[in-house]
């Protein structure tokens, strides 16, 4: 009886529920590291950088199913950044969490986990100056 009188009394209010439509963007500063090689030594890293990249940011956790890489015709939307030479990227992205994948052809690449089954990812909420997407796709581990 009571719990009627209180939904009663909830769905007749006539006030406006505001709504958070936060637009605001955030930079995302970062670099692709390209390790070749033996990685076996944990005191040296060997690592280049002489080409740009193109990444995809991609809004959402992806599972990785068991494997580093997929098609990317597989994604729903996403944005494509272009690395400089050193791998060095800076991109503007909404409030969110995004998943960033290197691009090679018509599939996308990351080979770092999240421990439960998706690939690494990023929650942005405020500017990030520092991410680092690890290219190992030629090094031997």
């Amino acid at each position: 009886m009571f719990e009627s009188f209180l939904l009663s009394f909830f769905l007749n209010q006539n006030q406006s529920i505001p709504i958070s439509m936060d637009k605001r963007t955030f930079i995302v500063e970062g670099i692709v590291k390209k390790y070749v090689g033996n990685q076996m030594n944990y005191k040296i890293k060997n690592t280049i950088n002489e080409e740009p990249y193109k990444l995809i940011a991609t809004e959402g956790v992806y599972p990785h199913e068991g494997k580093p890489d997929f098609e990317v015709n597989s994604l729903n939307s996403y944005e494509i950044i272009n690395t400089k030479e050193n791998g060095e990227f800076k991109v503007e992205l909404k409030r969110g969490i995004y998943t960033f994948f290197i691009l090679r052809g018509d599939r996308v690449y990351l080979n770092n986990f999240d421990g439960f089954g998706n690939y690494s990812h990023v929650e942005v909420k405020d500017h990030i100056k520092k991410l680092i997407i690890r290219d190992d796709l030629d090094a031997i581990y």
